[in-house]
């Protein structure tokens, strides 16, 4: 029980009363690290305890000290020998300090900020976006047109019936340059957040191949930009796909914003 008293020490969050609360030790969240600790100590202090018994029944005692020695011994040799990394943070980093383990920091991800940024003034800026439930299965597309003060132009949507999420995307890009030529517009800001729509142009379904040239040559005779947005700044493009779901009409145009946007 001493053996036990010292792994609940380490972990003093869990309880080994049972071996379901073993099981559940060891699949609990953490690094693939600390995951392979705790199953080596579980693995080891089992083993220990079956040879304490052993030792007690035909030879001389083990002392608890030097059982416990042992344990964070082969733990540390265990440990040293695997490739896998710790989280950064204190609770991994006491983990490996207690058994004397070399500390390997996963890889630090760099911080990407993601916002949407206002046109320039006299620019529109359209963000389309496709959705698709299933690939394939019934599909949305969506655009909407902002000013350079943030201004609400319009908003279009269209249900697609059954298509892949890349024919949404594309059917996206062109409904929103049409309805641009509509209006008449002359400085216009594209963004989308499916990559390959805006720097891949081999990818373009077949029957939508025609349609997008003549949308492309619009965006030829006026100042045209393209880009991307990572889906995080794309939200609003993307909730009003959820509505066009919603209500499967076959395509609607906005004056005013949605209130559930």
């Amino acid at each position: 029980m001493r053996i036990w008293s010292w792994v609940q020490h380490i972990f003093p969050t869990y309880d080994f009363s049972n071996k379901d609360d073993l099981l559940s030790f060891i699949k609990s969240v953490g690094s693939l690290l600390v995951k392979l600790i705790k199953l080596a100590v579980i693995t080891f202090s089992i083993w220990m305890i079956w040879r304490m018994r052993n030792y007690a029944r035909f030879q001389d005692k083990i002392e608890v000290s030097r059982a416990i020695l042992v344990i964070k011994d082969l733990t540390c040799l265990v440990g040293n020998s695997s490739k896998a990394s710790m989280k950064n943070d204190m609770f991994d980093f006491n983990v490996l300090k207690v058994f004397g383990i070399n500390t390997r920091t996963g890889k630090v991800l760099r911080p990407l900020p993601v916002r949407w940024e206002f046109p320039s003034p006299g620019w529109v800026k359209i963000n389309t976006d496709g959705a698709a439930r299933g690939y394939p299965g019934f599909a949305a597309c969506e655009s909407i047109f902002r000013g350079s003060t943030e201004e609400f132009i319009g908003a279009f949507s269209a249900f697609l019936d059954v298509h892949t999420v890349l024919v949404a995307e594309f059917y996206g890009v062109i409904y929103a340059l049409e309805e641009a030529q509509k209006l008449g517009l002359t400085n216009v800001w594209l963004e989308c957040d499916s990559a390959l729509v805006c720097v891949r142009t081999n990818v373009v379904p077949w029957m939508l191949r025609n349609r997008l040239n003549t949308c492309l040559n619009y965006g030829r005779k006026i100042r045209f930009r393209v880009t991307h947005i990572f889906r995080e700044g794309n939200v609003c493009a993307d909730k009003l796909a959820n509505l066009r779901f919603i209500h499967r009409e076959s395509s609607h145009w906005y004056n005013r914003l949605p209130s559930s946007l």
